[in-house]
């Protein structure tokens, strides 16, 4: 039997060689300062910065395709049961609405730091810069899926509430 592909399962991979990595790194740094007199060049701040940025956004990728961010879930249970789901609705198309505007700025400030580069390991900004378009397109995948959901649940709901009338 042919297991299905799931992208959260290649994000939480990710997430785990990145953390494997930052805590490399971070240990090669305390074990250098506290016996050598100086650290490796390859084992800056500079690539423990990189790491944690790239951590953080496959992060929230991770929580987005687990719809486990954080909500207001007191506000929307105040309303009316039948106002929930469009609530719902409203909300994660205003998400998605976000996420693709703040995206699109992010690449172009992305693409406009690509000459940039960090000041000892010559790292183009452009990799890190990037890691918040890969958050932010993977957000937003992980949330229009979660809107075509709401809707059609609307859309189901709306069926059998008519057939009861």
């Amino acid at each position: 039997m042919v297991k299905k592909f799931e992208f959260i399962k290649v994000l939480e991979f990710t997430a785990f060689l990145l953390v494997v990595s930052l805590v490399f790194i971070m240990f090669v740094q305390v074990f250098a300062r506290q016996f050598f007199d100086r650290i490796p060049v390859w084992s800056s701040d500079e690539v423990a910065t990189l790491l944690l940025i790239w951590l953080v956004n496959i992060g929230a990728a991770i929580a987005a395709g687990r719809n486990t961010h954080i909500s207001m879930d007191y506000i929307v249970d105040k309303f009316p049961e039948k106002w929930r789901k469009g609530t719902e609705i409203v909300v994660y198309a205003c998400i998605c609405i976000f996420l693709l505007a703040v995206g699109i700025i992010l690449l172009q400030l992305a693409w406009s730091g690509r000459f940039a580069s960090t000041a000892r390991l010559n790292i183009s900004m452009f990799w890190i810069q990037i890691s918040m378009v890969v958050g932010m397109i993977t957000m937003f995948y992980y949330y229009v899926k979660l809107l075509i959901k709401a809707i059609s649940g609307y859309r189901e709901k709306e069926i059998i509430l008519n057939t009861k009338e």
